[in-house]
């Protein structure tokens, strides 16, 4: 019943992704460019090798977590690490809801970089909607933000840091992703996928008096499995990063590596009899 019910919100949230993976990068670079004044732009390498883990608690509640070590100059230069538990609960097929904590430690890096390094604390709660429409799967990420930033700043000549005071945020963000299997290659006898993925991060509030795009990320690429419950993901990320007080955008063209695993789910309890 609940399926039935979703079904007219997935065709449109169908259409949504295809028309975001298209206008949402030209979107971004529109923005930048319609500000009074031109932007600087500056383009930049990076590589993220992140894992992603997915394992059930119960029949319908799931551990979460993410976790990602980005660099610069496809890994020569530190750029962030980002640790991301949670907890995620299947209301119905094809939908569920989420929450959980992020730890997030940020260093200057590149042609645009921070006054200086920071920690982040953050708090995050997200829907997740999924759906098949032929040989491809959808997938659907609303998530909501909120964020505790603190510099670290030095206390003399020597580079010893103290943590700053923190500056609160909030930020929504929405990714869609299609997933396909590629016809005829296989790997271990299982199917090769292809896939793509946008996602727009939008600050709500604070220096931006309301909704705006501060990144996008558009990413191509394969999955590789493993075995029914291991793959490995390889692709090209292009991440358009605006700094809106500095009237910069950083794009960094990335190399995206990531591991994932998922569980297997436990067999539904039977009543007793």
């Amino acid at each position: 019943m609940m399926r039935t019910v979703l079904l007219p919100f997935f065709a449109m949230f169908r259409r949504g992704l295809l028309t975001l993976l298209v206008v949402a990068p030209v979107a971004v670079q529109a923005q930048a460019g319609a500000a009074n004044g031109n932007w600087v732009a500056r383009h930049q390498d990076a590589m993220w090798v992140g894992v992603t883990v997915e394992e059930h608690l119960s029949e319908r509640t799931q551990f979460w977590f993410d976790g990602s070590w980005r660099r610069m100059n496809f890994g020569a230069d530190p750029q962030q690490l980002l640790l991301r538990p949670g907890v995620l609960f299947t209301v119905a097929p094809g939908l569920r809801v989420g929450g959980g904590y992020a730890y997030i430690a940020t260093a200057p890096y590149g042609l645009l970089p921070i006054a200086n390094p920071t920690r982040e604390h953050r708090s995050w709660q997200d829907i997740r909607l999924s759906h098949k429409a032929g040989p491809v799967t959808f997938a659907h990420r609303y998530r909501l933000e909120q964020r505790w930033i603190s510099p670290l700043l030095r206390t003399g000549t020597d580079d010893v840091r103290t943590r700053g005071p923190a500056m609160y945020q909030n930020r929504m963000r929405y990714q869609g992703r299609g997933t396909v299997n590629v016809p005829r290659l296989t790997l271990r006898g299982r199917p090769i996928t292809a896939f793509v993925w946008d996602e727009l991060l939008m600050p709500i509030g604070g220096n931006q008096a309301a909704l705006s795009i501060g990144q996008n990320r558009a990413t191509v690429g394969f999955g590789l499995p493993v075995d029914a419950r291991q793959r490995i993901e390889v692709g090209y990320m292009n991440l358009s990063n605006m700094f809106a007080a500095r009237r910069a955008n950083e794009i960094n063209h990335t190399l995206w590596l990531s591991y994932h695993w998922t569980g297997q789910a436990p067999a539904p309890r039977r009543p007793a009899k």
